[in-house]
């Protein structure tokens, strides 16, 4: 009897140990407002990491109520690894109309929703 408990005990815990977790989901997503909260509309987003050659690059637009969007209209956007992304709002080209930048770090099975305010574009004062 103990020998039978036993191996259904072993056999119990070798089906246990042998399941593997889901890989945790890294999401954000974006807002761009000006310096009094209103949304920016038609602005150009880009997240990655701020190191050459990087694997995560995002790219969207903003809608009227301020949030980016791909051009698939996803608004929450999925990274597999943790990662820190510099994130840089702007409207208009060389030089912008206006810049803003920040930096978001994304947490396992969670949604981190990172707000970026832009202000009017001074040559040499640009960066995060």
């Amino acid at each position: 009897m103990k020998r039978l408990l036993l191996s259904l005990f072993v056999a119990m815990l070798g089906m246990t140990a042998c399941t593997k977790d889901d890989a945790p989901v890294y999401r954000f997503s974006v807002e761009v407002t000006d310096e009094n909260g209103v949304p920016i509309q038609n602005a150009y987003v880009r997240a990655t990491a701020p190191v050459v050659n990087a694997i995560p690059d995002f790219q969207g637009h903003t809608g009227i109520d301020g949030i980016m969007r791909n051009d698939s209209g996803d608004d929450v956007f999925e990274y597999h690894m943790p990662a820190v992304l510099q994130i840089t709002a702007q409207k208009g080209d060389n030089p912008p109309v206006v810049f803003g930048c920040g930096y978001v770090k994304l947490e396992p099975d969670s949604t981190v929703v990172m707000k970026i305010v832009v202000l009017p574009y001074t040559n040499g004062s640009a960066g995060c």
